[in-house]
């Protein structure tokens, strides 16, 4: 799996990763919105945006989606 790097469009803070599992925290330059890049050996990149929710939230959600317990 690639890392994910900062882009024009979001800045990336964090990353949780267990066995073919990967999830990036990012925040996004413009509007400050948080959110994950999900990714699993095998599948497409998923990017989930969080307008309304805070970086505890995307982190918690990364650890959820690496641990298994978000799909």
């Amino acid at each position: 799996m690639q890392s994910s790097k900062d882009t024009n469009e979001y800045i990336v803070y964090s990353s949780y990763s267990k066995d073919s599992r990967e999830a990036v925290i990012i925040k996004h330059r413009q509007n400050g919105s948080w959110g994950v890049i999900l990714k699993e050996e095998g599948k497409s990149d998923f990017l989930e945006w969080y307008p309304t929710h805070s970086e505890t939230w995307a982190e918690n959600t990364a650890e959820n989606f690496v641990e298994g317990i978000k799909q």
